[in-house]
């Protein structure tokens, strides 16, 4: 097991000491698509959830592989509605050809509406585990498998407060176009 840890942080640091993944200057607009199903054991009894998540996104390499973006996204989970509008940052970090590791960080206002029920609040999200495939020069695919999510919503007296951590349950898929 040892040996197995050392190794995935060699192979971490070396991917860190590559050359440039993306260049200062260059832009891109896309978006993800998430859709995921989760089952809960709630007082010995099982209640499964299906949610779907849609994200468009642009982003703008203020340094070499360093990226700054602005997302909006919308998700449905049952009858809970969810949005959330702010900046993110990315490192992308060369793995082999055209294959990047791109952990990223976004904060975000959020607004979540149920049953009636509306409320502001605000969202940190830290993606661990993201990867972007580009096969050619101007088109790129990601892969987001592992986040931590929080979640703050409040109203008057009212705190909704929400920790999400996936691990291959809830993956995002998306779509750049580099320009």
């Amino acid at each position: 097991m040892k040996k197995i840890l050392c190794l995935a942080i060699a192979f971490v640091a070396l991917s860190f000491s590559t050359t440039n993944a993306q260049n200062r200057g260059d832009m891109y607009v896309g978006g993800i698509l998430g859709v995921g199903v989760s089952s809960n054991i709630i007082e010995g009894e099982s209640v499964t959830a299906a949610s779907f998540t849609i994200a468009p996104e642009f982003g703008y390499f203020v340094t070499n592989r360093l990226k700054v973006g602005a997302a909006i996204s919308y998700g449905i989970s049952d009858s809970v509605h969810a949005l959330t509008i702010g900046p993110n940052l990315s490192y992308y970090a060369r793995l082999c050809d055209n294959l990047y590791y791109t952990p990223g960080v976004e904060l975000c206002f959020a607004y979540g509406a149920t049953d009636g029920l509306s409320m502001p609040g605000f969202a940190l999200g830290i993606h661990m585990l993201s990867v972007e495939f580009r096969p050619t020069k101007h088109f790129g695919f990601t892969v987001n498998m592992m986040s931590l999510n929080y979640v703050l919503l409040s109203k008057h007296s009212v705190n909704s407060n929400s920790v999400n951590f996936n691990l291959g349950i809830n993956p995002t898929i998306g779509i750049k176009y580099y320009f």
